[in-house]
């Protein structure tokens, strides 16, 4: 990672992909349109259009090919073959592996036909698109990484004119290249055919994609980079980048760019002066009308001074016809000045700037997101002796380089497509300032996409210095370009490996430019092979080995032999002992402890093998969720690990269950030759697996406490020598899938002797009223006296538990079922608790479509959809115990008469488990009311005794659930018939997709449809029919008059009401199972297996390690 405050603006290399062999030599076969003008977007600098003089052929230079119209084919497996071999330019292939394969034949025949191979592309570009059919745009997003890259040799001149001129540091040039002409001839023609049909789908572009754009001049379509786009997303800023001039456009006039475009790079070259600086913070007015001047209706001779690696922005130098570069005019003429390089800077300079940046960051950081749960991911485990292939990324000396593995091309692309999905859902955040050392995404400077970073420093109040883990370098950027990244974007390791040549130091205080340029040369867009030596300072000290080259290159040797680098001498004994690898560090675990003070615990078992021996876990939802984010990590972290991996007993690891195909953590017991026995840590099974099927654990995986608590029931003895397989079989029945109360007497080192209570009965005693154990003769007497302290304890604490609920339910509150008046909702201090009914639900993204879990409904007015976002688990939590202290510390006030109505919030008390909750009411009662708890999505019937009113302040935190309204409420009617309600329900029951349509300011507006398979209609269609057809059979059968005859509704007939909730809910509950509803304290299931609970005489299936 760059030094603190020198960033290096080396962009973030793309996922790697297959290297291209080299570059594409132009077809005979393409014809030449006649075309002797470039028209220029108006607003250029030049009005009208260019001439394009005959000059002689730069596309050497420059790079610009044209693409070939043969098929080749693989000359070692015969499949379509895209690449060739770099060194003679003739031997097709389809991958790396082939060619490595056939080099032993192919390099007796090989000949070079070039000197210096020119850098070969280290992307394949992406071109298999989904096209329905020739006329229909291809949906896959197109971005600047996506297109050739313009190729330039460092110091090379080039004849170029200068079509948009901003200011000296922003310019676009166009090359005189004669196959510029043709590129854009091409570009045109299939724009204006594939654009010109009307499209009947609207298209909302992202920031940072290549489109299609039709310019406001003169309605033709051309390609568009999307620079910004505006919050309703109807405008976009759009940059032409093949001509180099910007416009605002509305979204109706921007298509994504048609698949049969072929990438070619930008004909616009963007640009900037080289080696200076404007005087003060922008340049001048009058400095860029006299460079205007100067650059105008001219062609010029561009200096190619600086291009890094992958970039889209060139630093050059003009010759101006006076004989001078524009650089030396801006300095004599004071409009700049040179641009200064940053020295290394001292351990002082370091630590006062380090002190500066933490005063930057918190100076603005009062009641802001500072982002502490996301902490960078563990790196890549590599070992001595290992051999890897590897792109190189990031490169500032022989001893601090930045490598890729070529084998994690798929991983490293899925998780750039999974960052730029994931960043386009998540809105700019107002709130968000990450301090120092955590994880965001960054959108990096020049190609506008999002990467992983870490925030390395505050160099102002609304900068930011973050380094990009996947990549090693480093930039200053905008507040605004940071969004919260998730956890499941952190399971995957940090692809950067840092590195450096073995055996190699600088001749003098520091590398020569020259080494390190002949460093670039040697070592940038090639694929590579790294034998591992050993470690040093946390980076892998490695051999570098170029096998492309013949005979095959030692990058170190060529350093040392080209006069660059000196020879270190060998290290002795002592010196390689010294060399620590932070991989190699001891690993440290810990396990779940229950509470011993005398409390009672919510427990429930995951694995039995008898009364004097099973495991259970705490009954904790954030507990629960962070194993199931666990699960996601280990997965992510075995199938990305190709490390050889040693089990050792008593050592934690990474196992594969057989029945699931999942990994779980896992102690190792035994070893045998090629299998081993492992304990299931979370659930405390053991089995006897493979090795093959262990995996290496980073210390990371092992942060999360072990949640297998191992237990006996305390009390009872079996009635002979080992328990009988009806008592087994009697205990189970008590225990599995129940929630218990446990409390803890005593603890040794086997695990933990509890009590259980389970549906009300207590374990033990049934099990000896069912004869099938008997009272234990072993609990001495200081046990019997801990026993009785703690139960006289437990006795106190039930009684005044049981005083403040008879004080709650003394304080009857009143229940008005009408709607709350405007005078009954104003708004109250943020510290009096109340039951608000305008809390403020989560705003769902516009026009996103979704299939919903629908956890209650009142009507197609009002009702509640669960899990469409997720909230800060541990914030979640610190707000439970929170409203746990408030509601055992409350009492309701002998006149407070409160206002219950279906929609208000409140604190509900759980008949599980007796916690604190907070709730939203569905329904009001006589003598109760059903509520559904707002951060779990179950719902329950309450009497009034176990409701509090809800301080405001925890309500910051949204809901889990989110309230909404179903399209069209303008023609709803106040009162719902319960045949349309019903109607409603069971729709919504059979399974819908939903697409969020507005936010009305207390609900989002969902449009609802049925799926495909039942006939894809809209749900607010039907409900409105229905509705009709209901209002039309009331008046018939109200008007009708025959003698005898009984109307089928009179006028002094109640309203309809609709059915319970609680039993559309439990219809719900049958119908999906991918949440679990049972109670607050149960969070959502997920559908992973695990080890079944077991008795040791007769083994049962397994059926997932993560159901309760």
């Amino acid at each position: 990672m760059d030094t603190i405050f020198s960033p290096n603006t080396t962009q973030p290399n793309r996922p790697l992909r297959k290297p291209s062999s080299g570059p594409t030599a132009p077809s005979s076969s393409f014809t030449r349109p006649e075309f002797t003008t470039i028209s220029v977007a108006p607003g250029a600098i030049l009005h009208g259009p260019i001439t394009t003089p005959l000059l002689k052929d730069k596309s050497k230079v420059m790079g610009f090919t044209t693409p070939p119209l043969t098929v080749h084919f693989c000359n070692y497996c015969g499949k379509q073959g895209n690449f060739r071999c770099k060194r003679c330019k003739k031997m097709s292939y389809c991958s790396v592996l082939c060619q490595t394969e056939d080099w032993k034949a192919h390099r007796h025949v090989c000949k070079a036909i070039e000197p210096e191979p020119v850098k070969e592309k280290l992307m394949e570009i992406i071109t298999a698109r989904h096209v329905e059919d020739k006329d229909t745009l291809a949906e896959v997003k197109v971005s600047m990484n996506d297109l050739c890259i313009t190729k330039a040799i460092e110091g090379a001149e080039i004849q170029a004119s200068v079509i948009e001129f901003y200011h000296p540091g922003k310019f676009f040039l166009i090359a005189q290249n004669p196959e510029l002409p043709k590129a854009l001839q091409k570009i045109s023609t299939e724009l204006q055919k594939t654009c010109s049909v009307l499209s009947a789908i609207p298209y909302v572009p992202s920031v940072g994609e290549v489109c299609a754009v039709q310019f406001s001049c003169d309605m033709n379509w051309y390609r568009g980079l999307v620079q910004t786009l505006a919050a309703d997303q109807k405008m976009a800023n759009i940059l032409y980048i093949d001509f180099g001039n910007e416009e605002d456009v509305p979204v109706d006039r921007i298509r994504p760019l048609p698949a049969n475009i072929h990438p070619f790079s930008p004909c616009a070259m963007k640009c900037r002066i080289a080696h200076v600086v404007p005087v003060v913070g922008s340049w001048s007015d009058k400095c860029c009308i006299a460079a205007r001047q100067l650059l105008a209706s001219k062609i010029v001779t561009v200096k190619l001074v600086k291009t890094q690696d992958t970039s889209h922005i060139h630093a050059v130098d003009i010759l101006l016809s006076v004989g001078k570069y524009l650089s030396t005019f801006l300095l004599e003429q004071g409009y700049a000045v040179k641009e200064t390089t940053s020295l290394a800077q001292t351990e002082k300079n370091i630590s006062a700037m380090l002190n500066a940046s933490l005063e930057n960051f918190r100076c603005l950081s009062d009641g802001k997101d500072e982002n502490t749960w996301a902490q960078p991911p563990e790196p890549i485990i590599q070992a001595v002796g290992d051999q890897l292939s590897v792109v190189v990324t990031h490169l500032q000396s022989p001893n601090q380089i930045i490598v890729q593995k070529i084998e994690n091309v798929g991983v490293l692309q899925d998780l750039q497509l999974k960052l730029r999905e994931h960043c386009s859902k998540v809105p700019v955040p107002q709130n968000f300032r990450p301090g120092p050392g955590t994880v965001c995404c960054a959108q990096f400077s020049e190609d506008k996409q999002w990467y992983r970073a870490e925030i390395l420093a505050y160099p102002s109040e609304k900068r930011v210095c973050v380094g990009y883990l996947d990549f090693g370098n480093s930039e200053e950027v905008d507040l605004c370009q940071l969004r919260p990244i998730s956890a499941s974007l952190l399971a995957l390791p940090m692809q950067a490996i840092p590195c450096g040549l073995k055996g190699v130091q600088p001749l003098g205080e520091k590398w020569s430019e020259d080494c390190l340029l002949a460093l670039q040369r040697q070592v940038l867009g090639r694929t590579l092979r790294i034998d591992i030596q050993g470690a040093h300072e946390g980076k892998a000290l490695v051999t570098m080995i170029d096998e492309a080259s013949d005979p095959q290159a030692n990058v170190a040797e060529l350093l040392i032999s080209a006069g660059y680098a000196a020879p270190i001498p060998v290290a002795t004994s002592v010196d390689q002992q010294a060399m620590s690898c932070p991989e190699c560090e001891p690993l440290v675990w810990s396990t779940t402890e229950l509470p011993c003070d005398g409390h009672t615990v919510a427990l429930r078992v995951s694995f039995v093998e008898s009364p004097g021996k099973f495991y259970c876990r705490i009954n904790n939802p954030t507990d629960h969720q962070r194993l199931i984010e666990l699960q996601a990590q280990l997965k992510e972290h075995c199938e990305t690990n190709k490390s050889p991996f040693i089990p050792k007993v008593g050592e934690p690891c990474c196992a594969k269950f057989p029945d699931d195909g999942s990994w779980y953590r896992a102690l190792v017991k035994e070893l045998f030759e090629d299998e081993a026995t492992v304990n299931f840590v979370e659930y405390g099974y053991s089995m006897t697996v493979k090795t093959s099927h262990l995996c290496s654990i980073t210390r990371k995986l092992l942060k999360f406490p072990f949640q297998a608590v191992p237990c006996w029931l305390t009390g009872v003895e079996p009635l002979g020598s080992e328990w009988s397989s009806e008592a087994l079989l009697w205990f189970q029945t008590l225990v599995d899938g129940e929630q218990l109360n446990a409390l803890v007497v005593s603890v040794t080192d086997q695990g933990y002797g509890v009590e259980l209570e389970s549906r009300g009965q207590n374990v033990a005693a049934a099990l000896i009223s069912e004869q099938l154990a008997k009272v234990s003769g072993e609990m001495s007497k200081e046990m019997h006296g801990k026993l009785g302290s703690m139960t006289k304890q437990l006795e106190v604490a039930i009684e005044n538990r049981q005083n403040r609920l008879h004080v709650q339910a003394s304080d009857k509150v009143e229940i008005i079922s009408r709607e709350v008046t405007s005078e009954e909702q104003t708004a109250v201090q943020s510290d009096v608790a109340s039951f608000p009914v305008d809390w403020k639900t989560v705003e769902l993204p516009l026009n996103e479509t979704f299939q919903p879990y629908v956890a209650a409904v009142i009507s197609p007015s009002l009702f509640y959809l669960f899990g469409v976002t997720q909230v800060d688990q541990q914030k979640l939590q610190e707000v439970m115990m929170e409203l746990a202290a408030s509601c055992n510390n409350s009492t309701l006030s002998a006149d407070g008469k409160c206002k219950l109505v279906p929609g208000a919030a409140c604190c509900a008390q759980f008949s599980a488990d007796n916690n604190w909750y907070r709730a939203v009411v569905l329904e009001v009662g006589e003598n109760d009311l059903s509520v559904i708890y707002a951060d779990y999505g179950n719902s329950e019937n309450v009497p009034f005794s176990r409701i509090l009113s809800i301080p405001m302040h925890l309500l910051q935190l949204p809901f889990q659930i989110t309230r909404c309204t179903l399209t069209g409420k303008e023609h709803f009617p106040a009162e719902w018939p319960a045949e349309v309600q019903q109607m409603f329900r069971s729709e919504l029951v059979n399974g819908v997709l939903a697409t969020v349509q507005a936010f009305d300011g207390s609900a989002n507006v969902l449009s609802l449809t049925l799926p495909v398979e039942r006939g894809g209609g809209h749900l607010t269609a039907m409900i409105l029919d229905a509705l009709n057809a209901y209002t039309n059979n009331l008046d018939t059968a109200t008007r009708t008059d025959i003698p005898g005859s009984t109307p089928i509704c009179s006028a002094a007939e109640p309203a309809p009401q609709p059915p319970p909730v609680p039993d559309f809910q439990n219809d719900l509950e049958n119908k999906t199972v991918t949440v679990n509803t049972s109670g607050p304290n149960q969070a959502p299931e997920p559908t992973t297996q695990r080890p079944q609970q077991m008795f040791s005489t007769s083994p049962a299936t397994a059926n997932g390690l993560l159901n309760q």
